[in-house]
């Protein structure tokens, strides 16, 4: 009797206590603005952003997890509002250990975004994403992803030929060092391919990302993280730049991050951004920020 029904409780989901996070920071985020007698520029604006995170969970005794995540994010800019944005949106992802290979996992997800001016949709997006994990047993691991989105633009309240497919493949290898107070360093290359409509819209970009997390003290924290990519359009910007666009950025952050005693966390990080482009009005560099406090609730 114990034999049938093994596995059966074993393929039983039971459901974790829903988390939510909170986080509020100021930010900053690039974009084109108006300087007045017909000049324009990119410029790093600085903002209140406000995301709240949910989570939810089922697991069974044979490790497999089933996680649903919808999540909201506001970002006001005082001196631009035609950057303010309402994003919200839901994933759910399936994740599942191998029969055949020790300490690999597989992960399914998919997901919808949309993103809002707080009157008008802009866009939506449709996600789906494929990752296999591998961990060995020197507190290492490796997770290669690859991702499709489809990106629907509202032309109505935007513009035309925005509609695209994109491909994104990554490998993340991480490792936690048997060095005291260095907990990570990971490093991620990567390429993005953006395929829409209109040819001036759609670039491959390759990439780099790379971070590095070390402990001070017990409730206090500091991540480094650096990232760097060549990004080459596929038509003419506009026609008073009449040539494919071709972008080179980079960006360094240092974050500061103290928990708190209700379980909640302050953080602030500061940054460079420098993005080399061959347009000029998308030519820029400056000072990156974030402060704020996040707290996870049970």
């Amino acid at each position: 009797m114990a034999s049938t029904s093994g596995p059966a409780l074993a393929n039983t989901f039971e459901a974790r206590p829903p988390e939510f996070t909170l986080r509020g920071y100021i930010g900053t985020t690039d974009r084109v603005t108006d300087r007045g007698n017909d000049t324009v520029a990119t410029e790093l604006l600085i903002g209140p952003i406000l995301e709240i995170n949910g989570r939810y969970e089922w697991r069974n005794d044979a490790g497999d997890r089933i996680i649903v995540t919808p999540f909201l994010t506001t970002k006001l800019f005082p001196d631009d509002s035609d950057v303010d944005e309402l994003r919200l949106g839901v994933f759910g992802e399936y994740r599942f250990n191998s029969s055949m290979f020790e300490r690999t996992q597989y992960r399914l997800q998919a997901g919808l975004e949309t993103s809002n001016d707080f009157s008008n949709e802009r866009f939506r997006r449709y996600s789906l994403r494929a990752s296999v994990n591998i961990r060995d047993e020197q507190r290492r691991s490796s997770t290669f992803s690859l991702r499709y989105r489809y990106r629907d633009q509202n032309e109505e309240n935007t513009f035309d030929g925005f509609d695209q497919h994109e491909y994104l493949g990554s490998l993340r290898y991480s490792w936690s060092p048997n060095i005291d107070g260095l907990e990570l360093i990971a490093v991620t290359p990567y390429f993005d391919i953006r395929d829409a409509d209109a040819a001036k819209f759609s670039y491959n970009e390759f990439g780099v990302r790379f971070q590095a997390r070390y402990r001070l003290a017990d409730d206090l924290t500091l991540t480094g993280r650096a990232k760097a990519f060549v990004r080459d359009y596929k038509d003419s910007f506009s026609n008073a730049f009449d040539f494919e666009r071709s972008d080179d950025r980079w960006a360094l952050e240092v974050e500061l991050r103290k928990t708190t005693r209700n379980g909640g966390a302050l953080f602030g990080a500061i940054g460079w951004e420098d993005n080399q482009s061959n347009v000029p009005v998308r030519d820029f560099s400056g000072v990156t920020v974030r402060v704020g406090y996040e707290i996870t609730l049970p």
